[in-house]
């Protein structure tokens, strides 16, 4: 589960980092930025103490994604962390739709470690086939892993059935267009590889309708029991790793596995559950 959280801050490390700052508070839509510290939105780590996002939230967010990614004190750093994904999703402009999954994720895991009792999450975890214990927390951090697993499978349907209600997709040319979009289309070498290969209408076809096909399927290994999971894991992998090096975007890419990732593991079969000794 560290791997997972871990990913997505990254995810959110790289954007912290390497973005301008400029881009990360450009308008959008016509939405000022001033906007982004509206109301309840002053909350967020870019607007304390100001009516607009300000650059020091950027170091602050750096600072928690970095500590995430170290593993300190992860029940405490798990509050933070959503703090964190929340402001990135209400205060900066960002069109890569990474962030709206980080918050859900990063909340579900405040519940998910409310048993975590170790101070580096990057130590094992000393386990053992027992009954589900009866422990209040046990069953809220149950609870959260089992609400992560069907709002992650609940993306994938909505987007693989969604897909179904638009003609290009129906009829196997949505990837033609796609890899030709002026902002999300496809770049480099292997963009040259899929420009070429869409010129094909079985490449089209392929590539459309098995996009469709993997998100479904991923959604329904999510929802099987937790042995499958795995299966599910891949696909979000061999999905997202192919997007990231097709189109860039690997923010996006770090967040869908980190999340999958954490899915995946952290929820226990009801009869067996691992038990986290002090660390």
């Amino acid at each position: 589960m560290q791997l997972g959280r871990s990913i997505i801050a990254l995810g959110q490390l790289v954007t912290l980092a390497l973005t301008s700052w400029q881009n990360l508070t450009t308008e959008v839509l016509s939405i000022e930025p001033a906007t982004y510290c509206a109301g309840v939105r002053r909350t967020s780590l870019f607007c304390l103490g100001s009516e607009t996002p300000q650059e020091f939230g950027r170091w602050i967010g750096i600072v928690i994604a970095t500590l995430v990614i170290a593993g300190v004190f992860p029940r405490i750093l798990a509050v933070a962390h959503l703090w964190l994904a929340l402001s990135m999703n209400i205060s900066l402009s960002l069109p890569d739709g990474g962030e709206s999954v980080a918050v859900f994720a990063t909340a579900f895991l405040v519940l998910i470690e409310l048993t975590e009792r170790r101070r580096w999450g990057w130590h094992h975890a000393q386990a053992g086939p027992v009954s589900l214990p009866r422990s209040g927390l046990r069953a809220i951090s149950y609870a959260g892993s089992l609400a992560l697993c069907i709002q992650l499978a609940g993306i994938y349907f909505e987007s693989g059935l969604a897909k179904l209600a638009v003609p290009e997709w129906v009829d196997g040319s949505a990837m033609f267009y796609i890899t030709r979009d002026p902002m999300f289309g496809t770049v480099g070498w292997v963009g040259d590889i899929l420009q070429a290969a869409t010129m094909l209408p079985v490449g089209t076809a392929l590539l459309t309708w098995g996009t469709i096909a993997m998100e479904c399927t991923i959604a329904v290994f999510l929802l099987l029991p937790s042995r499958y999971k795995r299966y599910a894991l891949l696909g979000v992998i061999l999905l997202h790793v192919g997007i990231g090096v097709a189109m860039g975007l690997w923010s996006f890419a770090a967040t869908m596995i980190g999340t999958a990732l954490i899915a995946a593991y952290s929820l226990a079969d009801p009869t067996h559950v691992d038990t986290e000794g002090r660390k």
